[in-house]
């Protein structure tokens, strides 16, 4: 199999028409509905592995809302601009609500937490943090969360 020489091109062509996964739309900052031909803004990621790509979230404009700030390792993440389209089937008598005319704003690899913005689109800011705090490990969120509610781990002493 060959690798495509321009591999944003190649993932803009499958989120183009992608379901946006959502019998009713709405800005998931604002709550403001959004309806066929509304201008968005949206989440794609694939985790490293994957052979699709999936929406996490949508937010009403084209680009009004803050941008995620923090991606993750091992997931191929976009913020794209486009637009809210519909698909029928007759024989099923459904529609779905689909993304149309996909711009990339900010691109995140799957071998790196630090975002990729795109200068040549047609959005006047970036994300407003790009800044990376290293991750929490297990351990330390379990220990931070038991002292929240009141508990106490018990270390062992051998």
């Amino acid at each position: 199999m060959t690798r495509p020489s321009d591999p944003q091109a190649a993932d803009l062509a499958q989120l183009t028409r992608i379901s946006l996964d959502t019998n009713h739309p709405i800005c998931q900052v604002c709550g403001q509905p959004l309806h066929e031909g509304d201008n968005i803004t949206a989440y794609a990621y694939r985790a490293a592995g994957e052979p699709t790509y999936a929406i996490g979230y949508t937010m009403c404009g084209s680009d009004i809302h803050e941008h995620p700030t923090v991606f993750t390792r091992g997931v191929r993440e976009y913020v794209l601009t486009g637009h809210i389209g519909t698909c029928a089937d007759v024989r099923t008598q459904s529609m779905t609500y689909i993304l149309l005319g996909p711009e990339a704003v900010v691109t995140s690899p799957t071998t790196s937490r630090e975002p990729h913005i795109h200068p040549d689109t047609h959005t006047e800011r970036s994300p407003t943090d790009v800044q990376q705090q290293e991750s929490t490990s297990l351990l330390t969120a379990i220990r931070e969360h038991t002292r929240s509610v009141g508990g106490a781990l018990q270390e062992k002493s051998e």
